[in-house]
C-alpha cells in the first residue's frame, strides 16, 4: 500500500504544483519508521505507537516533498514539556537514537516548513519497554528498636522494581513459592497508594521457620524479551538498621586548592552496610578519591564546596545519614552601579549634585569580608564630601557605598572599590569606575543594508537616529565611496533620506550616512546592487538519473529563480562542474587534478516567472562518480549570487519500496551489508579486477551483462573455507506503508535476481524473506544446489511482506575448492511477477566482447551540451 499512497502523494504534489505559481509546492510528510521495533501499533488508524526495550536503536525517517526543498526538524513532546536534541540529527531526514532511555519515549514529531502554507508536521508514539533489577526492603511495625532491630513480632518485606509495562511479583522463601493462604503467618498484599508497583511479605507472629532466604521475583511477562530479575535476603534474629558517625568537623572553611579528606565509619547493622557519598546539589566533583567511607577532594575549589552527605544502607529499616559542610573561600561577580545613571539619558551627572557609587561582591564566608576605596590609585578615607559606608547584609550583602557630596570638578577622576577576605589565601577583587560628564555617541539603524535593483528603476535609502546625548548639535552627510553627496542638520526630525531617481552603473555602491554629534558619529550604510539573487536548486525530481548505461549515466537538473523581477531580465547563466569525492558526504573532497571548474554558458530566452522550473540536462557523467554543479545568473550587471550542490549516481533505493534495482556497481553496494553472524563474507567483484591466481573451473568469467569490467557479488570457496560454512549477504531495510482497513491487504511484489552456480563442489544458494516485528522471522524464499553450467540464470519469486523487511542472500560451501556462487542485478518491483517469469531462465554465457577502457585516456570528457529546457 506504501506505493500507492506515495503515488497519490506524489501526485497530489504536482497537481497543486501547475495549479498554482510554477513548481513552488508547500511541504508535504510522512514518518516511517525502521530499527529494533518490539511491536508497531496502529490506533484507530491515526495514532501509531511504536515500541522499542531500552538499549536499542530507534530510527525515524521523515519524507518530505515541496519546493522551494523544505527545511526538516524534529521534536519530542512528553506531556507538556519540550525535549530538544542536542546532536546534529535534529535537522536531518533520519531521527536515529543509540541505546534509546526510558526518559527519551514520548511523542516524536517531524515538521516540514519551506515558507509556502502552513507547516507540515506528523507524529508517532514511542513506548520504552524495560524492568529494572528488584529491590527488598525490610521494616517492622512499631519503629526501630534500639539494641535489636527485631524485638517487635512483625516484620514486612517491600519489593519494589521500576518497569514498563507494570510489573507482576512473586515471593519465595527458599525453594517454597509463598502463596496468599498458603501458611497462615504469611499474608501478600500490594498496598492502595502504590498501584501496584510494589509487594509486600508481611511475617506475623515472627516465628523460628521464618528466619530463612527471602526471594522476590520481577516480570513483565516476557514482553520485548525482556527477562525476569530476581533479589534475595538472608533474614536472620541478629539483622538490623545502620549506624554510622563522621570524623570530621562541622563546618570546615578552607582556601581554594586545598586537599580535604571525609572520613565515616559504620558503628552497627545486620547485613554490613554499604557507605556512599553524596552531595547536596548536583553531583559529586568527577577528581574525588573515594576509598570505603573516606573520600578525599584534592585541590578544592569554589565548585566544590557545599554539604557532603554519608549514607549508610542494608536494606534494613530507614538509612542512616550523617553530613557536614564545606565552605571554600572565594571573591567572585564584582559589580558597581552608579546613582544618578549616567548611562540614562534623562539622568546624568551633573557639577553641584551628590553622586553616589556602589560596589558589590560575593562572598564566601560573607563575615570575612571587607572593603577599600581608591582615588586615582591612592587611598580614600571617609570625611564629610566622600561618606564611606557598608549596607547591612540583610539588605544588601556584600556592598559597600562611596557618596560624593556636591560633586565637583575637581572629583572627576577613577575611583577603584577593593574587596578582600580577612582570612587571606584569595586574590583581591578591584573595580574601576570612571566618573566624568556624560556624551553618547548617535546609535543609528540601519547598520547595514543591501538593496538590489535593476538599472533605470528608483531607490530611496533612509537613515534613523535611535538615541544621542546631546541632540541639539546633531549632523548629517551622506557619501558615495569617498565623493560627498550631501550633508545638513536635523531639526525635529528623526532621520535623513537620499533618493535616486533612475540607477545606472555610477549609481551601484556603497552609500555611507554619517551622523555626529560632539560625543561621536553612528553611520548607516546601503549596498545598491544590481546583482541577480541566487536561483533555487528542485530536489524533488522524479527520477532525475535517466539514460542510464553501464558506464555513464546522465542527470536532469532543475531550478528556479528567486525573486526574478527583483533586478534586470537574466539573460543567462554559467554553469560550473567538477568531480568530487563523496567519501564524507557533509564536506566533498575535490579530487586531484580536477580543482578547475569546467564552465559553460546556458542562454535564457524571455523573461523568467517567479516559480518556473528550469531544466538542463548533463550527460555523459562518469559511474559512480559525484559530481559538485554551481549556476550563476548573469544579467547586464553581471554575475549574481551561485548555488552549489552535488549531484550523484546511486542506485534507487527507496523507502517507499516503489522499485529497487541493484547491479553492485557502485561504491556502498545498494547499501547491502554483510550478517556479522556468518563464517566468511561476499566480496564484491570484476572479472577485468580479479586475482590472476583465481580457482579455475569455477565463478563467471563476466557480469551478468557479459561484461568484464562490471561487478557482481560472489563467495570465494578457497582455502581456508570448510564445507558447510555460510556467508550471508542483508539487503537494506525496506519499509511497507501501515496498512488501510478499507482497501486490499497486502501488496505484492515482484523479487528477481540473477545467479551463478559453475564449478565440481558448488554447494547451496539460499534466499530467505527477514520480516521485522516483535520477534524477527527468517522465512525461507526460494533455494538452489548443484552445477549449473558456466553461465547465469535467473529467478523470479513473488512476495507479500506484511511489515519492514529484508532480503538475506545465503551461500553455504561446498566440498571443495571448486564452488564460487555469484549473484548479480537484484531487483524488486511493485506487483505480481509474469507467470513466463516465475521460472527459472538462462541469461547470456560467459564469453563476451571487449570494452575500450575509457580511463585510459589522458582527458575525461565530463559533458555533453544540451539546450536547456523551460
Amino acid at each position: 500500500m506504501d506505493l500507492v499512497y506515495g503515488l497519490v502523494w506524489l501526485l497530489t504534489v504536482l497537481l497543486e504544483g501547475i495549479s498554482g505559481q510554477g513548481v513552488y509546492a508547500p511541504p508535504t510528510v510522512r514518518i516511517v519508521h525502521s530499527g529494533l521495533a518490539c511491536n508497531i501499533e496502529e490506533e484507530r488508524y491515526s495514532e501509531r505507537v511504536y515500541t522499542i526495550r531500552e538499549g536499542e536503536t530507534l530510527e525515524l525517517t521523515c519524507l518530505v516533498t515541496g519546493h522551494p526543498r523544505p527545511q526538516i526538524r524534529w521534536t519530542k513532546t512528553a506531556g507538556s514539556a519540550s525535549d530538544r536534541f542536542q546532536d546534529s540529527s535534529v535537522f536531518n531526514e533520519t531521527l536515529r537514537i543509540t541505546n534509546i532511555q526510558r526518559h527519551q519515549g514520548g511523542r516524536y514529531y517531524c515538521k516540514a516548513e519551506n515558507g509556502l502554507g502552513s507547516p507540515a508536521i506528523k507524529s508517532i508514539r514511542v513506548d520504552v519497554y524495560y524492568l529494572d533489577d528488584p529491590v527488598v526492603t525490610v521494616h517492622q511495625s512499631i519503629g526501630e528498636a534500639k539494641e535489636q532491630f527485631y524485638y517487635e513480632r512483625t516484620v514486612f518485606l517491600r519489593c519494589v522494581a521500576n518497569s514498563n509495562p507494570p510489573v507482576r511479583y512473586s515471593w519465595r522463601r527458599g525453594q517454597e513459592v509463598l502463596l496468599q493462604g498458603s501458611d497462615k503467618g504469611v499474608e501478600i498484599y500490594e498496598p492502595f497508594f502504590t498501584q501496584g508497583e510494589t509487594k509486600i511479605l508481611k511475617l506475623k507472629n515472627l516465628r523460628p521457620q521464618d528466619y530463612a532466604n527471602y526471594s522476590c521475583i520481577a516480570s513483565v511477562r516476557n514482553v520485548c524479551n525482556i527477562p525476569d530479575k530476581m533479589v534475595s535476603f538472608r533474614l536472620s534474629n541478629k539483622t538490623a538498621s545502620p549506624s554510622i558517625k563522621l570524623l570530621v568537623d562541622d563546618p570546615i572553611v578552607v582556601n581554594p586548592g586545598e586537599a580535604i579528606t571525609l572520613v565515616c565509619v559504620t558503628t552497627g547493622g545486620e547485613p554490613a552496610p554499604s557507605l556512599t557519598w553524596v552531595r547536596s546539589f548536583g553531583t559529586l566533583p568527577e577528581k574525588i578519591v573515594l576509598n570505603g567511607g573516606t573520600l578525599t577532594i584534592p585541590a578544592i575549589t569554589s565548585d566544590d564546596a557545599g554539604t557532603y552527605s554519608c549514607l549508610a544502607n542494608n536494606n534494613v529499616g530507614n538509612p542512616a545519614k550523617k553530613s557536614t559542610n564545606i565552605i571554600v573561600r572565594a571573591l567572585k561577580k564584582g559589580r558597581f552601579w552608579i546613582t544618578p545613571d549616567p548611562y540614562h539619558k534623562d539622568d546624568n551627572i551633573q557639577i553641584g549634585r551628590e553622586v553616589k557609587i556602589s560596589c558589590q561582591v560575593e562572598a564566601v564566608p560573607s563575615e570575612e569580608l571587607t572593603f577599600s576605596w581608591f582615588k586615582n590609585g591612592r587611598p580614600l578615607r571617609s570625611s564629610e564630601r566622600m561618606v564611606i559606608t557598608q549596607t547591612d547584609p540583610d539588605v544588601s550583602p556584600g556592598t559597600t557605598n562611596l557618596d560624593i557630596i556636591d560633586l565637583k570638578f575637581t572629583d572627576f577622576g577613577t575611583y577603584t572599590c577593593v574587596a578582600s577576605l580577612k582570612g587571606g589565601g584569595i586574590s583581591d577583587i578591584s573595580i574601576d569606575v570612571n566618573i566624568s560628564s556624560s556624551t553618547d555617541p548617535p546609535a543609528v539603524e540601519p547598520a547595514f543594508l543591501e538593496i538590489r535593483q535593476g538599472q533605470d528603476r528608483s531607490v530611496t535609502m533612509s537613515c534613523r537616529v535611535l538615541r544621542a546625548y546631546p541632540i541639539r548639535v546633531l549632523t548629517y552627510e551622506w557619501r558615495l565611496g569617498n565623493k560627498l553627496l550631501r550633508t545638513g542638520q536635523f531639526d525635529s526630525q528623526e532621520y535623513t533620506e537620499y533618493p535616486v531617481k533612475s540607477l545606472s552603473n555610477e549609481h551601484y555602491g556603497v552609500y555611507n550616512c554619517s551622523i555626529i554629534n560632539e560625543a561621536g558619529a553612528g553611520r548607516c550604510s546601503f549596498l545598491i546592487t544590481g546583482k541577480a539573487y541566487a536561483p533555487e536548486f528542485y530536489y524533488d525530481t522524479y527520477n532525475p538519473v535517466w539514460q542510464n548505461r553501464h558506464r555513464v549515466y546522465s542527470y536532469s537538473l532543475q531550478w528556479t529563480q528567486m525573486n526574478p523581477d527583483a533586478v534586470d531580465r537574466i539573460v543567462a547563466y554559467r554553469l560550473g562542474i567538477r568531480q568530487v569525492d563523496l567519501l564524507f558526504k557533509q564536506h566533498p573532497i575535490h579530487l586531484a587534478g580536477q580543482q578547475r571548474w569546467w564552465e559553460q554558458e546556458i542562454k535564457i530566452n524571455g523573461n523568467i516567472q517567479k516559480g518556473e522550473l528550469i531544466t538542463y540536462n548533463l550527460t555523459e557523467l562518469i559511474k559512480p562518480e559525484a559530481y559538485e554543479v554551481r549556476l550563476t545568473p548573469l544579467t547586464k550587471f553581471g554575475e549574481g549570487d551561485s548555488t552549489i550542490r552535488v549531484i550523484k549516481y546511486s542506485a534507487p533505493v527507496n523507502p517507499h519500496l516503489r522499485e529497487f534495482h541493484c547491479g553492485f556497481e557502485d561504491g556502498n553496494i545498494c547499501l547491502f551489508t554483510q550478517d556479522d553472524t556468518d563464517n566468511f563474507d561476499w566480496t564484491k567483484q570484476s572479472t577485468a579486477t580479479r586475482n590472476t591466481k583465481y580457482t579455475p573451473n569455477t565463478g563467471p568469467n563476466a557480469d551478468r551483462s557479459g561484461s568484464k569490467e562490471g561487478f557482481y557479488m560472489y563467495i570465494e570457496t578457497s582455502r581456508p573455507r570448510l564445507e558447510g560454512e555460510k556467508a550471508r549477504l542483508l539487503s537494506p531495510v525496506f519499509s511497507i506503508a501501515p496498512k488501510n482497513p478499507y482497501g486490499p491487504t497486502n501488496t505484492a511484489y515482484c523479487f528477481s535476481f540473477f545467479y551463478h552456480m559453475y564449478g565440481q563442489h558448488i554447494g547451496v544458494l539460499n534466499v530467505y524473506l527477514r520480516l521485522k516485528g516483535q520477534t524477527t522471522i527468517e522465512n525461507p524464499l526460494w533455494s538452489s544446489s548443484g552445477n549449473k553450467g558456466q553461465r547465469w540464470n535467473e529467478a523470479h519469486v513473488n512476495i507479500y511482506p506484511i511489515t519492514s523487511f529484508q532480503l538475506i542472500f545465503e551461500g553455504i560451501r561446498g566440498p571443495g575448492i571448486e564452488g564460487d556462487i555469484a549473484i548479480d542485478d537484484v531487483s524488486i518491483a511493485e506487483g505480481e511477477c509474469a507467470k513466463q517469469d516465475l521460472t527459472t531462465k538462462n541469461s547470456v554465457d560467459g564469453a563476451v566482447g571487449i570494452l575500450v577502457h575509457l580511463w585510459l585516456f589522458p582527458v575525461i570528457v565530463l559533458i555533453s551540451i544540451l539546450s536547456p529546457r523551460r
